[in-house]
Order: C-alpha cells, then sequence, then structure tokens
C-alpha cells in the first residue's frame, strides 16, 4: 500500500513540484525580459537638450515681448486690462433689458396685412344746458361816444371848480372875511357824491372783483339765450381702435400720422312739441351776437359739417374783432379740443361754471395733476409722414393749469371772487391750452390801447397751424364737446344730436398698402367730388347720429339761488314752509351808457310761488367797481317754487341743510341745494354789504357824520 501511494500522481508531484515551480517563475521573468527589448523609443524633438534650448527661447521671447503697432493688423486683437472696482455701485441701464412691446422676438417677415378702416366712435352720453346771460362785444361808435361824453363831462367838473375856487378866493378877499371854511383842502370834494350824475351811486367795497368778463366802457352789452351742447368723445378707444388696426398693418402704427384727429362735426336740433314728431333740422355756427342770429349770418352753411380749419379760425377771428374778452375755460386743457371744444362767450355778471362742462368731466378747479402719457410708438415704423399727407388738424396741446384761487392765475389789481379767478394786466387765459393762445395770443391781448385794450390780438394762422394730438395724459379717456346754439328761444324745448367727423388715416398712403375695401371707398369718395368739380378730402363722417340728448328748456332772463329754508311753525296747525330765494335777473340800461344791469334781491317764496316781481332794488354798474339803485326793477325769471325740504333744527343754531325743487319756464324741474349756492349766495352779500352808509369822494367818508361811520357785519350780511 505504501508503495502504491508513493508511486502515484502525489508521489510525482512531492518528487518533481518545486522544479515546476521554478521553472515557470524563469519563464515569466523571460517574458518580461523580452518585452521590455521592443518598447518605443522617445523622438529626438523630446530629448533633454532639445527641450532645455526650447525653454531658453520661450523665456527670452516673453522677457522681450511688446505691444503691436497701432497700425498693425494684430492691433485690432489687443484688449486691455482694467481692473475691477469691487465696492463701485454701476448702474445698470434698463435699455439693455428693454423689452418690444409688440413682439419679443423681432420680425422675420415683412407684415403682408394690409390697412384696414378703423371703426370711428361717435360722442357719448349727449346732454344739453340751457342758459341765458349777458354777453359783451366790442363797439367802436359806443366806445368813441362814450368817450366824447367822458371828456365833456370832465371839462364841465373842472370849469365849476375852477368857477367854485375863484369865488371862493373873491370872498376870502373882502374885508370882513372870516376866512377859509374849516376841512382843509379837498373838504369839499369828500361830500361830493361817488358821480354827480347818479347820486345813489357807491363803490363796491371789501376789494371784490366784478364776475365775468372785465368791462372798460364802451363796450356793446346784449342779451343773449342759448343751448350748450355738451358730451363725450372718447379718444381713448378710439385711439385703441386706431392701434389694433395698423399696428400688423403694413408701415405699422406711426402716431404722427394715426393718432385720431378730429376734424369737425354735425349738430342737429328738434323742438319738442307735445303729440307732434321731433322734426330734425341742422344748427349752424354762430359767434354769439344777436344781430348775425337775427339777419341769419352764420360762419358755416347750416348744410355742411362744422369743418374746423375754416369755421373754427373764422370763429376765433370773430372773436379777436367783436368780443369783448375771452372767458377762460372751466375744464383743464388737456381735456379739451380746438376742434370738438367751443370757446366760452364773453359773459357779463358771472362767470361759467358746471354748465358749461360735461358731469363725467371735471371742472379745472376738482382735476388732479394729470401726467403726462408717453406717445405709443411701434418697431418699424415709419419716421416720416408720406407727403401730402396734412393728418395735423389744430388738436389742442396737453398744456398747463395756471393755479391760484378758484384753480385759477390771480394778476394784481382785483381780489378773486368765490369760485372764481382774478384778473390783472397782461395776464393770459387760464384754462386754455397753448395752442389756443398763440391764436388768440400776442400783442394787444391785455392792457393794450384804445382805452384798456382787452381786444385780441390776430387770429393767428390758418387752418392746420396747430401741433396735432399725437399722445395723451393719463387719466385722459375722453375729450369734451362743447357747442352752443345761439338760435334758440326764451321759454321753449329742444333736444340735440350730434355727428362727428376725422381725419382719414388712409388719406394718402400708397394704393398697396391698403385693403381693397379701403381703396374702393376712395374711388367712390373721388367719383362724388369729381361730380361736384371738387376733390376728395382727408374726413371721414361717422355715419350714425349720436343718442338724442334729455329734453332741455331755455330759461328766461335770470335764475334763483337758495338761500334758506324756514319750517313751518308748530303753534300754528296750517302753517306751510317757505325757502328765502335769491332771485337775479339781468337787463340792459339803453338809456345809460348801455350798461349791464345785474341784479339780484333776495325774497321769501311759498310753494307755488313764481319767481317774477318788480322791486327795488342795487345792480352793479361801471364794469362792476361801482352800486346803484332802482325803484323798479322787473325780475323775470318764469322759476317756479314746486317743493321744499330739509331746514329742520337739529341742535342749538344748526339745521339739516335744505333743498327746493323749482320748475322753470318750460316745464323742467330742478333742484336747488342749499351747500351748492351758498358760495352765490355770499359773494353778493359781500358784494352789495353797505359798510359806509354815506361815501364821499376822494377824501372818502365825512369825518364825524352820523352816517360816516362804518358799522360792523350784521348776521346774513
Amino acid at each position: 500500500m505504501a508503495g502504491n501511494t508513493k508511486g502515484g500522481v502525489v508521489g510525482l508531484l512531492l518528487q518533481h513540484g518545486e522544479k515546476a515551480a521554478i521553472a515557470i517563475v524563469g519563464f515569466i521573468a523571460l517574458w518580461l525580459v523580452y518585452k521590455t527589448t521592443s518598447l518605443p523609443r522617445l523622438e529626438d524633438k523630446y530629448k533633454a537638450d532639445k527641450l532645455h534650448r526650447e525653454i531658453t527661447e520661450t523665456s527670452s521671447a516673453v522677457q522681450s515681448a511688446a505691444w503691436p503697432d497701432p497700425t498693425s493688423e494684430q492691433a485690432h486683437e489687443v484688449r486691455i486690462a482694467t481692473p475691477i472696482n469691487e465696492k463701485a455701485d454701476v448702474p445698470v441701464s434698463p435699455e439693455a433689458y428693454k423689452v418690444s412691446t409688440a413682439a419679443l422676438d423681432p420680425q422675420v417677415v415683412t407684415p403682408t396685412v394690409l390697412r384696414t378702416d378703423p371703426t370711428l366712435l361717435n360722442a357719448v352720453d349727449v346732454r344739453a344746458n340751457g342758459g341765458s346771460g349777458l354777453l359783451a362785444f366790442q363797439d367802436e361808435a359806443i366806445r368813441k361816444a362814450r368817450e366824447i361824453k367822458r371828456a365833456a363831462e370832465e371839462q364841465e367838473r373842472l370849469k365849476k371848480e375852477s368857477d367854485k375856487a375863484a369865488k371862493e378866493q373873491k370872498e376870502n378877499e373882502q374885508p370882513g372875511a372870516k376866512g377859509r371854511k374849516p376841512g382843509g383842502p379837498g373838504s369839499e370834494l369828500s361830500n361830493q357824491p361817488f358821480d354827480p350824475a347818479h347820486p345813489k351811486r357807491r363803490q363796491v367795497e371789501g376789494g371784490s372783483r366784478a364776475m365775468g368778463v372785465p368791462l372798460q366802457g364802451g363796450e356793446r352789452i346784449e342779451q343773449a339765450y342759448w343751448a350748450c351742447v355738451v358730451a363725450k368723445v372718447p379718444i381713448r378707444e378710439q385711439l385703441k381702435l386706431y392701434q389694433d388696426a395698423f399696428e400688423k398693418a403694413k408701415g405699422g402704427f406711426d402716431p404722427s400720422r394715426d393718432f385720431p384727429q378730429y376734424k369737425g362735426y354735425f349738430v342737429q336740433r328738434a323742438e319738442v312739441i307735445p303729440g307732434k314728431d321731433l322734426d330734425w333740422k341742422p344748427v349752424p355756427v354762430y359767434d354769439g351776437q344777436r344781430a348775425s342770429v337775427v339777419n341769419k349770418t352764420p360762419l358755416n352753411p347750416a348744410s355742411m359739417v362744422a369743418m374746423g380749419g375754416r369755421v373754427m379760425a373764422k370763429l376765433y377771428e370773430n372773436a379777436a374783432k367783436y368780443w369783448a374778452g375771452m372767458s377762460p375755460d372751466v375744464i383743464d386743457g388737456r381735456f379739451s379740443d380746438y376742434i370738438l371744444t367751443f370757446p366760452l362767450p364773453p359773459l357779463v355778471g358771472r362767470d361759467w361754471g358746471a354748465d358749461a362742462t360735461h358731469p363725467d368731466i371735471p371742472l379745472a378747479i376738482n382735476t388732479p395733476p394729470l401726467e403726462q402719457e408717453n406717445a405709443p410708438t411701434t418697431p418699424n415704423a415709419p419716421t416720416d409722414k408720406p407727403a401730402g399727407d396734412d393728418n395735423a388738424f389744430a388738436a389742442s396741446d396737453p398744456g398747463t393749469m395756471p393755479v391760484g384761487p378758484g384753480g385759477f392765475s390771480a394778476g394784481p389789481g382785483r381780489m378773486a371772487g368765490p369760485g372764481a379767478y382774478a384778473r390783472g394786466p397782461g395776464m393770459g387765459r387760464p384754462g386754455m391750452s397753448s395752442e389756443m393762445m398763440g391764436r388768440l395770443g400776442g400783442p394787444g391781448m391785455m392792457g393794450g390801447p384804445e382805452g384798456g385794450g382787452r381786444g385780441f390780438a390776430s387770429a393767428g394762422p390758418g387752418p392746420g397751424a396747430g401741433a396735432a394730438r399725437t399722445s395723451l395724459a393719463k387719466s385722459v379717456d375722453f375729450l369734451l364737446f362743447r357747442f352752443f346754439d345761439f338760435t334758440v328761444e326764451p321759454g321753449k324745448k329742444y333736444k340735440y344730436r350730434v355727428r362727428l367727423a376725422l381725419a382719414d388715416p388712409n388719406y394718402s398712403l400708397p394704393d398697396n398698402v391698403l385693403a381693397p375695401t379701403v381703396l374702393d371707398r376712395h374711388r367712390q369718395e373721388s367719383q362724388a367730388a369729381k361730380a361736384k368739380n371738387s376733390q376728395r378730402q382727408d374726413i371721414r363722417v361717422i355715419e350714425k347720429w349720436s343718442d338724442p340728448s334729455p329734453t332741455v328748456g331755455i330759461p328766461l332772463s335770470g335764475g334763483v339761488k337758495l338761500v334758506d329754508v324756514k319750517t313751518p311753525s308748530g303753534d300754528k296747525v296750517n302753517d306751510e314752509p317757505s325757502a328765502t330765494l335769491l332771485v337775479d335777473s339781468f337787463d340792459v340800461d339803453e338809456t345809460d351808457k348801455n350798461n349791464a344791469i345785474q341784479a339780484a334781491n333776495k325774497k321769501e317764496f311759498r310753494r307755488g310761488g313764481v319767481a317774477n316781481m318788480t322791486e327795488k332794488t342795487e345792480y352793479l354798474v361801471e364794469g362792476g367797481i361801482a352800486i346803484d339803485s332802482t325803484d323798479k326793477f322787473h325780475f323775470v325769471t318764469g322759476m317756479t317754487l314746486v317743493d321744499i325740504d330739509g331746514g329742520k333744527k337739529l341742535v342749538r343754531e344748526y339745521t339739516s341743510p335744505a333743498r327746493a325743487m323749482v320748475m322753470g319756464p318750460s316745464g323742467e324741474l330742478y333742484i336747488r341745494n342749499e351747500l351748492d349756492d351758498k358760495p352765490a349766495v355770499d359773494y353778493h352779500h359781500m358784494v352789495f354789504e353797505e359798510r359806509h352808509q354815506e361815501l364821499g369822494g376822494p377824501g372818502g367818508p365825512v369825518p364825524g357824520g352820523p352816517r360816516g361811520q362804518s358799522r360792523p357785519r350784521g348776521p346774513g350780511r
């Protein structure tokens, strides 16, 4: 068994295993030695001596390097290193991150959409306010006659004073004369009335100014009746329609060409007669003078649109020639338009107010500061207008509003009354845009020759001279449409409707950018104009009329203001409430220098009472600087007191605000509020309060006289 074991596989391994392992290791070692002899050799350029030489040459080149010559080709590759200031506050330009309002990506393909006609919007919410009053016009004949009469009166006065002084000197030189009468120089003059020809006349005290246009004497005063038609023109919505129509069309949207520009308007009127259908008739444009209305000489044919350039230029020309002054506008100039907003006529005795604007367009004194909005722009819009484009048509620029009492500038001379402006020499026209001032302003506007020179300067350039409106102030969504109809009759009732005309933004553009519908319209207009032997006009008239205005009645010669209300007494069963009304009326004194009589008187009325009366009253004369009186003045208002509310006692002397419903002569109902009428009532008290019962001449009240002392202001005065 043992012999077999040693002779097997195990025995063989025990005898020859070490020899086999040594042989394998030797073979591996020989193989490794063989492999080392077959490795690739290093190239000559990487040998140590050559690398050392390359390093030396590179170091020498770096040390001897210099900036390239500015004229060499390598100069544009040089960038100068600048150190970074880590603490510096470097502002970031917003232009670098500005995103186009049209599109985030620039246009790759030129627009191929053709320009169409944008939808046109008419005036909305048309209303009318009836009015009556006195208007002042320049009259050279009256002025010269007034100057001649004044010169004669002054010469007569000087002659009487000279004769009186000679007589007194002669008496003092006689033997036994007691000498001069006491009182010193001017004492006799101080006892003279303010105007010897009018003993009852006295000066206005308290520094108050006359309301309305200032009068210098020599004006022609005329009674006038009117309807002030107002409406809102949706300018911002119209601009949005223009932008939507043109932004993606050929040529893009260009504000200098594509901003809505108003060219004119039509106005129609219908008299309201019970039982009859409305008969609409065109209303022409007048400048307010009664003679032109009676003689039917309007500024434009009744059948023609009130084209702004011609008619408005003529209106301002007549205003400069005939009006005794321009009443300042009651709205901020950025809500007005040269074509659409009729200027305010020269009203005497009172100022224009809310009756000259739309209820949704605030008065200037209630308008917050408006921020001017940048003109809308569009990328790729043309920078130049096409030849022949005359769309820049006399829209008022934004302008600015002066600051002062009542929202207007107060110039030196007179103190401003409640809710009004004061006038001073050389003062501009508050509330009027700079374009309107340019058309009416200039030398001779105020303080010129000819007795004060309130006349206007030349009407300025012709149609289209003003810069076109190309932007809107923020918060200005509507422009004011205002038109005066001077052909109405007192006691009648009317309705009005309007239709606007705008410049055609596609008027002079090439045919290849216009849509077929636009080209067809141009073709029809050209044929119609050729049939009339004329040319196609740059105008688009809105087809439909606006909705009719509510019925408006034209008042008689005056109105009423609510002073206070007396509640019925609890002790009397049948006692009724009563209202004290300030009844104002106007007339023209034809026999005394053509003076305007603007009278007001307080009187108590019960329900059903009509404010028509003949009373002793005081009124303003001499351009509002003096007060005269008459024993019989006819107040004709036709206003009937219908009902009374409020005036109840709350605590102590406080009462609830009162209201009164009155009916006009044409059947219209009005609500008079005590708080709304209080400024006018207070102004009446301030003007007509007589603190000195006897006024002298230059010497003032008679010193120590029984009626020369001033008295304190009484209740309700």
